[in-house]
């Protein structure tokens, strides 16, 4: 790659790097803005020619030769170094990801009926703007198809943040680094170097905001200002999809300022799901495939036993057969499936869950409430004091969705008949009655 296309893509352009990074990287490309040779930890590299896979020629029918590692059923895609758009590769390459060849490898696993789950395992510092946004959009319409999780193992900062977000779930290990939901941009100024030797640049140009930016002079305020704009509001953009992704309110994503959260701090704020240890994370995310197919079976079996009966007359029973072997069953599943990720998402991104996202999280993996009676009890809550806890492990969000134990009072503060506060399991099931009319006890 030439300079001046180096220079195109770094010097006052966004980019969703994770700030310790972005020294290291801004100050090695500054000096001189090109690179002689490329070199990996085994030596010299081959010349580009010889390796590239251009993104174009990707192909989907490829399986003996899959650009994924599938284990125990899961396609394992790896996403690290530095994040770039229409990189070319098909894997990580030279310390880069593509944006093109992370949807590539998705898509191709989705289409791969030895595939169960894809897991993304992220060790990525983030990159450019460019085709961040789109890939984790594109990877949250695809997650309805096969489960997709995502482990921080162990760095998912800035755009890894922001492709982490779009999995059905997180993972995150004791030393990984999740969060870094900023923007960061350079300027690069030559004009008191272009002085001292005795150089003078003129730029002619029609169009007042032509050459904002150049490198010929130092940064004006009003250009200063502009960026400043524009960084601001790519930030905002990714608040909001991050926040949305994951089911939590875009003033809470703000109000992080791009700090990056370790281990279980990630899970705190909401960034991640579940601590873990990395070697671990095939184990848990076939555990969590395992929970999911539960859902979408035990659902099914509600639907067909809740099922009003005919009104017409009793068909023979070699009919009642036929009709059978004609049911579709693993749509049925499928879209029950899809309908528990609907309640999930509905509850999840409510409105009345903003503030409240670890009740939210409670009432939408560990019981089987609607989107609308999850919301009454939500608006019911005291959010300012609500203590129930997320999920801690997969086998307890299944537990929790094949049936609910009972919740009895806890512990009233001061003398019935004196203003006593419910506490604990009694004040949600207080919140949920008062909502929903039903008795002391959630089922």
């Amino acid at each position: 790659m030439h300079n001046h296309n180096i220079a195109a893509r770094v010097l006052n352009q966004a980019l969703l790097l994770e700030p310790g990074y972005a020294r290291v990287f801004l100050g090695a490309l500054a000096p001189k803005l090109g690179v002689a040779s490329l070199r990996d930890e085994f030596g010299l590299i081959e010349s580009q020619d010889k390796l590239r896979m251009r993104a174009d020629s990707f192909e989907t029918d490829r399986p003996r030769n899959r650009p994924y590692e599938v284990i125990n059923g899961i396609a394992v895609v790896p996403v690290s170094g530095t994040l770039v758009h229409k990189f070319g590769h098909l894997r990580p390459y030279s310390g880069m990801t593509g944006y093109d060849g992370i949807i590539a490898r998705i898509q191709e696993a989705l289409a791969d009926n030895t595939v169960k789950g894809i897991l993304m395992d992220l060790d990525t510092p983030g990159g450019e703007v460019a085709g961040c946004f789109d890939t984790a959009k594109r990877i949250a319409e695809l997650r309805g198809v096969k489960p997709i999780g995502s482990i921080s193992y162990d760095m998912a900062c800035s755009a890894g943040m922001a492709i982490h977000s779009a999995a059905d779930y997180r993972y995150t290990t004791t030393t990984a680094r999740t969060g870094s939901v900023g923007v960061v941009m350079m300027h690069a100024s030559f004009e008191e170097q272009l002085k001292a030797n005795g150089i003078d640049v003129t730029l002619i140009h029609s169009g007042a905001f032509k050459v904002d930016g150049n490198p010929y002079e130092n940064l004006p305020e009003r250009v200063l200002r502009d960026f400043q704009a524009e960084s601001d509001r790519i930030r905002a953009e990714f608040a909001a999809m991050v926040a949305g992704q994951i089911g939590l309110s875009e003033s809470d994503v703000l109000a992080t300022e791009a700090a990056i959260y370790t281990g279980q701090d990630a899970i705190e704020v909401g960034f991640a799901d579940e601590l873990i240890n990395g070697h671990d994370m095939l184990a848990a995310f076939s555990d969590y495939i395992q929970t999911t197919q539960k859902i979408g079976v035990s659902t099914m079996t509600v639907e067909t036993q809740t099922k009003p009966a005919a009104t017409a007359p009793a068909e023979s029973s070699e009919a009642s057969t036929t009709q059978a072997e004609t049911v579709d069953t693993n749509k049925v599943a499928a879209d029950a499936a899809a309908n528990e990720q609907a309640r999930i998402a509905g509850i999840l991104q409510a409105e009345e869950a903003q503030g409240n996202s670890k009740l939210a999280n409670h009432l939408a993996f560990k019981t089987q409430m609607s989107v609308e009676e999850a919301k009454a009890a939500l608006a019911a809550a005291d959010t300012g004091e609500q203590k129930a806890a997320a999920p801690t492990g997969l086998l307890s969000a299944a537990m929790g969705n094949t049936k609910q134990p009972e919740i009895g009072a806890d512990a009233v503060s001061g003398a019935a008949g004196e203003g006593g506060e419910l506490k604990g399991g009694a004040k949600l099931a207080a919140a949920y009655a008062a909502a929903t009319g039903a008795g002391k006890k959630v089922h």
